[in-house]
């Protein structure tokens, strides 16, 4: 027979399936909010019943941690769904778990603080999250899109220090190699100005791994 136990946790993880869909299905059907412009909501194994949702803010992350740092050491997926991370790698110190040590940042033990336990649990995390936000956004120089945050130019500012290297994961990186010129560009449909690409913006977020050679072809 099913004991009591077992039917509260297929009820809560209806629960929480229903507030995933229609998390989805709001983000889906309007523009995100500066607040979860770049949200991601990591549900692989809550859709099997194995573990609860996450929320992934990239906003808090971005301003603690280059897009390289993440992207190409730890090795995130830039498409939805395709990295693949389990519980498992995440406990043996891979993707979450390389920052979340209890050293970088808190522990991945802590599963309380990522994980929607329920609807009530989504909204207590949701709003804490989006006052953390404006009182980050108070301090940042604006921008019209996405988080409404110029991060590069919070860069420049020192407002912050955006991390790059992990020990034991991160490799060295050569310095003479790293482009910082301003590369002038022709655009592709008449009537448009000529652009200017700033490697130096770009390399302080994403070095050359993220583009070079798989996104643009390296020229010689």
């Amino acid at each position: 027979m099913t004991n009591g136990s077992t039917v509260f946790r297929v009820v809560q993880l209806c629960v929480v399936s229903l507030f995933v869909l229609a998390m989805a299905q709001q983000l889906e059907a309007s523009p995100a909010k500066s607040y979860e412009y770049g949200n991601v909501l990591m549900d692989q194994f809550s859709k099997k019943g194995d573990k609860d949702a996450v929320v992934f803010r990239h906003w808090n992350h971005r301003a603690k941690h280059s897009c390289r740092l993440c992207h190409v050491d730890i090795e995130f997926s830039m498409e939805i769904d395709a990295t693949g991370l389990s519980e498992d790698d995440n406990q043996d110190g891979r993707y979450c778990g390389t920052c979340h040590d209890g050293k970088e940042a808190f522990s991945i033990k802590k599963c309380e603080n990522c994980h929607i336990k329920n609807a009530q649990d989504a909204k207590l995390k949701a709003d804490a999250a989006k006052k953390k936000y404006f009182e980050l956004k108070k301090t940042m120089p604006k921008s019209r899109y996405g988080n409404k945050i110029d991060w590069t130019e919070a860069d420049q500012k020192g407002l912050i220090t955006p991390k790059d290297f992990i020990e034991g994961v991160s490799f060295e990186k050569n310095k003479m190699m790293v482009n910082m010129r301003n590369e002038p560009m022709t655009p592709k449909l008449p009537g448009l100005p000529e652009i200017i690409f700033s490697h130096a913006k770009h390399v302080t977020w994403c070095g050359c791994g993220m583009c070079h050679p798989d996104t643009f072809a390296l020229e010689t």
